[in-house]
């Protein structure tokens, strides 16, 4: 924790007053204790101020403002929004008191990358003092942008460690490209009004000799102005360049790169796109003879980057398990929903292959073998299908790997793949992460695997599918049942003397033994269900869980089919379709018959149900404190055992389950 007796020097009282239109912004830089430091705004672009402490109100450190500042990790405790995440970085909402004021603020936090470009950069200041000059500088020169307030480096020597970028929060806003795809409608005055908005930012910054090296949509805000009135506000300050010797170079860059993060919105038009660069060569003195010309280059250009961008050949990684390949089915589908043309391979393990047989939003599989693969280092056929694999994905081209498995061997092949995209985890195991160039930290908005999925492919560029019941793409778990593997379990069915569509069936086993509800209760629940429900009951799982299955026909007091080892793969998923109940522990065929949307009830001991839970379903688990374990995989506190679930517990769970309509 940091100390500030009176380390919170105020370095020669350097308060300094800006121009900015006629008004005044009064900052005053800082000195903090352990190796803290920064500047900090006193007063608004109107000459308010927010506080009316004095400097040793400072000092004592009495607002939340000042608490902040004297140990800046309470910036991000008891924050009320996650904006972003980015392995170490975070931007996030937090309300604060600055002496007098209420202020909602965005909080960027920021570390310098790895690599050796990123450690000669952090002898600069910090990134965020940069961004507070910026700022003030652009709002002295009328281009508008979000209020800055406070900037706070932490060095240690020479070096810059981190450092922290304070704005205020404005209500109500949107970033450009949401806006224009939400809300722009057909009015020509407001069409009108966001192009000269736009062309004047960009055109004041060229005629200040600057340029934008990131003018994306998204680094743009808009807020309301009152009734039918926005304003454009630039936030984004990093990519703030100066020209220096690429003045022609870059003069239009700005112009048709936002254009072109702006293509894939449809009520965006090319009459708005021109009305745009003829507002900037007016402002900009460009000669009318030339412009025709100019604009073609600029759309051709414009349209390359937004053919670039768009993904035209991606790779799944997910060999693993059956579960978690089940709980990355609804990235696969908004993937296809957001690139419809695009191929899209998934790399997986010949036994789970069967899982994605004919699926709609697949276009090819590729095995991999882990078993015969890994004996590469004395076998040389196993030497020579490892080579070939690694071949056969250099030579797909493809445009990005996204690895869900987070394991070192599938991240070294994403890397031996040659693919300049890769994403992962960014805790992922084994050191994994060094190969991804795209981390993607979970956080508390995505402890669920389904939605850490879904967040690491909109890092790809896809579109966030949103909850049942929201207008929107939804969340969607599709498994194909294969028609011959249907008519097989019929024929199953039938020899066992079962109606089809009114058995149910029990997982009583799994690879791990700490994930299994003792047998004797499922033989309990068994008599339970068939006297109250009239239900057949079929016990199922591998061939070397047959007597396990075997123990349970034993116990229980009404007759119980032994399936273990009797379906395939298909078959398994057409047995689980046709299920009027399913009851399993933590495995791999609970997980599909929640993904098919039958009435399942799924059994957690130390796996974390907020993590692999029945994705929207939470009627379906029976578990201990199921949503108050956090982000841990697993628990191994004696109260989370599975053993601690009872009888009475899930049948009534079950009974929730027959009585509520699906």
């Amino acid at each position: 924790m940091l100390k500030v007796p009176l380390l919170l020097k105020i370095t020669g009282l350097m308060t300094f007053l800006q121009e900015n239109l006629g008004n005044k912004i009064q900052t005053v830089s800082l000195r903090l204790g352990n190796g803290w430091s920064g500047r900090v705004v006193l007063s608004d672009a109107q000459g308010r101020k927010f506080s009316k402490a004095d400097l040793s109100g400072v000092a004592q450190a009495k607002t939340d403002w000042l608490k902040c500042l004297s140990q800046p990790h309470l910036l991000f405790e008891n924050v009320g929004e996650i904006l972003k995440t980015e392995g170490r970085n975070c931007v996030a909402v937090k309300n604060l008191t600055i002496g007098d004021s209420q202020l909602k603020v965005v909080v960027k936090r920021h570390y310098p990358g790895a690599g050796l470009r990123q450690f000669f950069r952090s002898f600069q200041r910090g990134r965020a003092l940069r961004n507070l000059e910026t700022s003030l500088k652009l709002q002295r020169l009328g281009v508008p942008t979000a209020a800055p307030l406070a900037a706070l480096q932490d060095k240690y020597g020479l070096l810059t460690y981190q450092s922290i970028y304070i704005t205020r929060y404005l209500e109500n806003s949107c970033d450009l490209h949401t806006f224009c795809r939400r809300h722009l409608s057909n009015q020509l005055s407001l069409r009108k009004h966001f192009s000269n908005q736009l062309a004047s930012i960009l055109a004041e910054l060229h005629k200040n000799g600057l340029w934008h090296r990131d003018p994306k949509a998204k680094n743009f805000l808009v807020t309301p102005q009152g009734e039918d009135k926005h304003k454009v506000l630039l936030i984004d300050m990093d990519g703030i360049k100066p020209y220096r010797l690429r003045r022609e170079i870059c003069r239009f860059r700005s112009l048709w790169q936002l254009a072109a993060s702006l293509l894939s919105v449809s009520a965006v038009n090319r009459t708005d796109y021109f009305r745009t660069f003829t507002t900037y060569s007016n402002l900009t003195g460009l000669e009318p003879s030339h412009r025709r010309r100019i604009f073609r280059e600029l759309s051709d250009r414009a349209k390359a980057k937004h053919l670039r961008s768009m993904l035209k050949n991606i790779l799944i990684i997910k060999p693993s398990s059956l579960g978690d390949i089940v709980m990355a089915l609804p990235a696969l589908s908004a993937l296809r929903k957001s690139f419809p043309d695009a191929k899209i391979s998934w790399f997986i393990r010949p036994e789970f292959a069967p899982l994605l047989k004919n699926h709609p939003d697949l276009t090819e599989t590729i095995f991999f073998d882990r078993k015969f693969l890994g004996q590469a280092w004395f076998n040389p056929r196993a030497l020579a299908s490892l080579l070939s694999l690694i071949w056969r994905l250099r030579r797909s081209k493809f445009d990005a790997v996204i690895d869900l498995q987070g394991l070192f061997r599938t991240a070294s092949l994403a890397w031996l793949s040659g693919c300049k995209k890769r994403l992962g985890m960014a805790d992922a195991r084994e050191l994994a992460h060094i190969f991804y160039t795209h981390k993607v930290a979970q956080d508390r908005d995505c402890i669920h695997l389904v939605d850490y999925y879904l967040k690491i492919i909109q890092t790809a560029g896809a579109s966030k599918p949103v909850p049942s019941g929201v207008e929107g793409t939804q969340v969607r778990f599709l498994l194909p049942v294969d028609p011959a593997a249907a008519d097989a379990v019929n024929r199953l069915l039938i020899i066992q003397g079962i109606k089809p569509n009114n058995y149910a069936v029990f997982v009583p086993t799994s690879a791990h033994r700490d994930k299994c509800w003792p047998v004797e209760r499922f033989a309990a629940l068994a008599d339970k269900i068939s006297s109250q429900f009239h239900l057949s009951i079929i016990a199922t799982g591998a061939a070397s869980e047959n007597s396990a299955v075997e123990r349970l026909r034993n116990l229980a007091n009404v007759p119980i089919a032994n399936f273990a080892g009797a379906t395939s793969l298909s078959e398994l998923v057409a047995l689980l379709k046709g299920a009027r109940l399913v009851v399993s522990n933590d495995t791999g065929p609970g997980h599909i018959a929640a993904a098919l949307g039958v009435p399942v009830v799924l059994l957690f001991g130390r796996s974390n149900p907020a993590r692999v839970a029945p994705y929207g379903r939470s009627s379906c688990v029976a578990a201990v404190e199921p949503d108050g374990r956090g982000f841990n995989a697993d628990s191994y506190d004696p109260k989370h055992d599975i053993k601690a679930i009872t009888v009475d517990e899930v049948y009534r769970k079950v009974c929730e389950q027959l009585t509520e309509p699906h």
